[in-house]
């Protein structure tokens, strides 16, 4: 259970590190897990794995020896060709599931999970931003409402220092400096930035609509789980493949998890519905006198 200090922690910074979640033969098993399932990525190069060339790289010029290499990440392990239940089933571990109760309510849901490495042919160094918003609601996130929407978290299985986040910048406007750096200087240091440092076993929350980047250079050997929730409360936009999302709802897959986990895919059954997943925030700040920007024809 996360401790009032750390709640408080959590709301204040939009983020929080917990030590040793995981470790021994548990640790090793989600190892095992995720490491072949990075080495069949950079194997076959499914749909959804994620790549990095450098700003200046050009992808199609690349061979698919660069393409392996290149590789850092892939999205939605849950599906089918990807499927491993002990990584799913980190959702019912009893510190992470009673962490995700302590932060969203008592109907936490699953949002996806993807796993993170890293890459081998050029360092990423990703730009500031937050998670899920057009540029035009950056400034209008604060006015979200005060109980959690969301949280991501990343479950480190090796050392991973690649997170940047500015602490406090969920719940207000980004500054003149802030906007710079998103529009025109995205890796620019930030006034009051904070590197995350992880340790094996180590799990940060956070809210993603704090200003945050990624970086890694080649030499690491970063093995990252990386998950993300939602409160029951908040309207459900489907991602991905509509066939991996009625699998990950089927009675097959909620058979194959651990029952502590089942409860938050068994609510994507049951969840309203949206095509705008940020439309519960933009009624909130149309009240306030928010107004989105014309469209250009």
């Amino acid at each position: 259970m996360l401790t009032p200090d750390q709640l408080a922690q959590f709301r204040s910074d939009g983020f929080l590190i917990v030590r040793s979640v995981f470790a021994g033969e548990l640790l090793e098993r989600l190892d095992r897990a995720a490491s072949a399932i990075r080495d069949r990525v950079k194997a076959e190069l499914p749909e959804g794995t994620r790549y990095w060339f450098g700003r200046q790289g050009k992808a199609a010029e690349a061979t698919r020896a660069e393409r392996a290499l290149a590789t850092w990440g892939v999205n939605e392990i849950t599906r089918p060709s990807l499927f491993d239940p002990d990584l799913i089933n980190v959702f019912a571990h009893p510190d992470v599931h009673a962490h995700l109760h302590a932060l969203l309510g008592p109907e936490p849901r699953a949002w996806g999970i993807k796993l993170l490495w890293t890459p081998k042919l050029v360092g990423y160094d990703l730009g500031w931003h937050r998670d899920q918003l057009k540029k035009e609601m950056y400034d209008w996130i604060h006015l979200k409402p005060a109980a959690q929407d969301h949280v991501q978290f990343n479950a480190a299985l090796h050392a991973d220092d690649c997170f940047l986040v500015v602490p406090g910048s969920h719940r207000r406007p980004l500054t003149e400096t802030e906007w710079r750096a998103v529009r025109s200087e995205p890796t620019a240091a930030l006034p009051g930035e904070v590197q995350a440092v992880l340790a094996p076993g180590d799990i940060l929350y956070m809210d993603a609509h704090t200003l945050h980047r990624g970086r890694s250079a080649v030499t690491g050997d970063r093995l990252t789980l990386h998950y993300s929730a939602q409160a029951q409360w908040v309207p459900l936009e489907p991602w991905g493949d509509p066939a991996d999302f009625e699998w990950i709802t089927s009675q097959a897959f909620l058979d194959r998890i651990d029952p502590l986990a089942r409860p938050l895919y068994e609510r994507l059954r049951t969840a309203e519905r949206t095509e705008d997943a940020m439309g519960f925030v933009k009624d909130r700040a149309a009240a306030a006198g928010w107004r989105p920007e014309p469209e250009v024809s």
